[in-house]
């Protein structure tokens, strides 16, 4: 029986607090027992979690209570076992490496371009 949840989320928005938040997540995480990673960075958050349903729940729910993580949908997935060994919680300089400091993906999308040639 499949009875862990897997959970993988990812959104770009200013985390001035970056630090302070590791704290924070870091001190819920552990509460939970949850293992995965968390990265932040001042552009937003990646997050790759797993434990029983209940944890991971419980885990979404408080995120959702920060506004600037009230939208986040991780995708889901099941396993029988616990996919990772411990619970990592960091703050870098980029949650998606680019390596070009003018790249802001919270300030918004490039210009679309029409399908239609």
């Amino acid at each position: 029986m499949n009875s862990i949840l897997n959970i993988s989320a990812y959104k770009f928005v200013p985390l001035p607090d970056a630090p302070a938040l590791r704290e924070l997540l870091h001190g819920w995480a552990t509460a939970l027992q949850l293992k995965g990673t968390i990265l932040l960075a001042g552009e937003g958050i990646n997050l790759f979690l797993a434990a029983p349903e209940a944890a991971v729940r419980d885990f979404i729910a408080r995120l959702h209570t920060d506004p600037r993580f009230a939208d986040i949908a991780p995708k889901e997935s099941w396993s029988a076992t616990q996919p990772f060994k411990k619970m990592l919680v960091k703050v870098k300089n980029e949650i998606i490496r680019m390596d070009h400091p003018a790249i802001q993906p919270s300030s918004g999308r490039a210009p679309a371009v029409d399908a239609v040639t």
